[in-house]
């Protein structure tokens, strides 16, 4: 019985775990590393094993950082069974379909220089044909119900209140002459009281705690502030007559943000103004959302009653399906609340509207999520006056806002709370840049004397401590 780390250990980005037990050998996430662009190429281009010696692969989430390899990993000879959650399922062609399409632009893009400097054609990492064979190999499952994974393994998917249809799973590892192994994976934990998501569940009764570790040193304003803090925010730069452009994850973020401004708009705690949805992938993602009613927590029928609408797709929402509407938004003076991707300023609409916008001191950048180092978001976070969009300098005069209260990821107390209900024998941290890991690591180690690892990737464990 082997776990190797294959990605996503040390940092934030790429996860990647592989199960070796018996003769079977099972992947749980397989995501691309998301970074600068040529640390980003080295990455994604070996798997770090051979596809076709895979027998099963599970995914916790549709997250592009835990599933957007899949593709390549069906490219390369993988034929096996993708489990995941019947939501997840719905999310994943989407997702998927769209991380094709940026590879092949990308690629499209930089063969117009290598055409003319005679280098070699740069190839995609995968193709939409790859993707498209990817999505014959998934396997939804409810919640709550065991999957049999080669080896013996059982597998059971809980609510991990992160985004819609991430789980965290129990693992259940069968071994000679002795109690089965039991493993948590809580690679990506949410949070308690986000608006649309249930609770996660707890985790109890393991060996081995494997745990995200992305907050493991700080904490977050309390989710139930985010409607008070956008309110807030949103009225100060409406009130100037400014625009408010959001940055958001097309999936989640964008919707919850949404659900908040219905809220307040319904309420009369913010002006009826222009709301742009810039993102065709938010809006398919939302529909998705509607689909999977059931699983939504009580806050969404609530809501939905009070209006007579839905609180992801109201009536009011204006959606920019073509880069022409996507125009008019950045030409209109109008005071208006965008919600553009992506959510790290790093690509798509909402570089267009930073560009026109954000010279002006009327209007408002909201940052609703976390920031990567050396991203566009991350600079204007720390306060950054001059940047680079499309490779021109733009000085900042518009107000830049982080809001806290929405980020999806559990913090320090959230994170140590999981692992105090758990009580495992071993906890292994990952998913996380290295101060917040060990300043994590020793506030367990210190206040529950339980053992940490803390791998990096590459690294593999036995467990045969246990």
């Amino acid at each position: 019985m082997k776990w190797s780390f294959l990605g996503g250990a040390s940092e934030v980005t790429g996860s990647k775990h592989l199960l070796d037990v018996g003769m079977a050998r099972i992947l749980f996430d397989c995501g691309l590393y998301q970074g600068p662009r040529q640390m980003a190429e080295k990455l994604n281009r070996n798997l770090g094993f051979p596809a076709a010696t895979v027998d099963a692969a599970v995914v916790s989430h549709a997250h592009i950082d835990h599933c957007g390899a899949l593709p390549l990993l069906v490219k390369e000879g993988y034929q096996g069974p993708i489990h995941c959650t019947s939501a997840t399922a719905d999310l994943l062609p989407v997702m998927l379909r769209d991380a094709a399409n940026i590879q092949e632009a990308d690629a499209a893009y930089l063969n117009q220089k290598t055409n003319r400097k005679g280098l070699p054609q740069v190839v995609p990492l995968y193709t939409t044909a790859d993707a498209e064979a990817t999505f014959r190999l998934i396997r939804p499952h409810a919640y709550d119900t065991s999957i049999e994974l080669p080896g013996g393994v059982k597998l059971l998917h809980l609510e991990a209140g992160h985004i819609l249809g991430a789980a965290i799973a129990k693992i259940k590892i069968p071994r000679h002459g002795r109690d089965p192994l039991k493993i948590g994976y809580a690679v990506d934990l949410g949070r308690r009281h986000l608006p649309l998501l249930r609770d996660p569940a707890e985790l109890t009764g393991v060996d081995v705690l494997i745990l995200e570790s992305t907050y493991g040193d700080r904490l977050h304003d309390a989710a139930r502030n985010a409607r008070e803090d956008l309110r807030q925010v949103v009225t100060r730069i409406l009130g100037r007559g400014g625009k408010v452009m959001i940055p958001t994850f097309a999936l989640e973020r964008a919707q919850e943000i949404i659900y908040h401004l219905a809220s307040l708009f319904a309420s009369g705690d913010l002006p009826r103004v222009p709301v742009y949805l810039d993102s065709p992938m938010a809006n398919a993602v939302s529909q998705i959302f509607e689909k999977n009613q059931d699983i939504l927590d009580h806050e969404y029928y609530e809501l939905r009653e009070r209006t007579g609408d839905s609180p992801v797709t109201p009536r009011w929402l204006r959606f920019a399906e073509t880069v022409n509407d996507s125009k008019a938004i950045t030409s209109s003076k109008e005071p208006s609340i965008v919600l553009a991707a992506a959510g790290m300023c790093e690509h798509g609409r909402i570089l267009h509207h930073l560009k026109h916008g954000i010279d002006n001191p009327a209007n408002g950048v909201i940052l609703v999520g976390y920031q990567a180092v050396n991203t566009l978001g991350r600079r204007l976070q720390n306060g950054e006056k001059k940047v680079k969009i499309f490779g021109d300098d733009f000085q900042v005069a518009a107000e830049i806002t982080t809001l806290n209260a929405f980020s999806a990821h559990a913090d320090r107390l959230e994170l140590f709370r999981c692992v105090y209900d758990a009580r495992p024998k071993k906890l292994i941290l990952v998913h996380g840049e290295q101060e917040p890991r060990e300043r994590l690591a020793k506030l367990v180690r210190d206040r529950l004397r339980i053992p940490v690892d803390l791998p990096n990737n590459g690294d593999s464990t036995e467990f045969d401590d246990l």
